[in-house]
């Protein structure tokens, strides 16, 4: 393993130290806020693994919002069935109404709402518990995810070639022809 790897399995262990250790102690909204930068961050690596032009090698990765990287999933995972047929993330993980995007909505509640309304904010403390368990099980799975597709494209190549740019119409790369989001 090269020092970068070392460094990131590092960095990944860590993760999920302080993930368990902040739910473990009462710090549900740091556990919320950690596990949300790890799933923006593997949704990256799977559109990046995939080939997609959300991914790793767009120059404007930064300014991708992790609701288009999504819809890019949801649209190649109903082109593709065949490279998530043995996947372990649940069949509706990346649709409007699924598991990511409720739990994204419930993180931007808790987020957004220290600042906008107190009051509100605190009346859901209750379920921020719920919350950052859920997290922390999505970031596994996803992590579990970009491991498997990385497998498949060293073994499978071939496998995922046929990835296309299917995200939303209009929403361009500009790693792919000189576009900007």
């Amino acid at each position: 393993m090269t020092e970068v790897e070392n460094n990131l399995v590092k960095m990944h262990t860590d993760f999920f130290i302080r993930c368990e250790y902040a739910i473990q102690n009462g710090y549900y909204l740091e556990a919320i806020l950690m596990e949300y930068a790890a799933i923006e961050s593997r949704l990256e690596s799977v559109c990046g693994v995939l080939g997609l032009p959300c991914g790793q090698r767009c120059r404007c990765r930064k300014d991708v919002k992790i609701s288009t990287r999504i819809e890019c999933l949801r649209a190649y995972r109903n082109k593709n069935r065949n490279i998530f047929s043995k996947s372990k993330l649940p069949n509706h993980f990346f649709t409007d109404k699924g598991e990511l995007r409720n739990w994204i909505r419930e993180r931007d509640i808790r987020v957004h709402g220290l600042y906008k309304d107190g009051a509100a904010f605190h009346d859901k403390i209750g379920k921020n518990e719920e919350l950052a368990k859920q997290g922390y099980e999505y970031a596994k799975l996803l992590y579990n995810e970009v491991k498997r597709l990385r497998r498949i494209k060293v073994n499978h190549g071939d496998l995922l070639n046929e990835a296309a740019a299917c995200c939303k119409k209009g929403i361009k790369c500009c790693a792919y022809d000189g576009d900007q989001l």
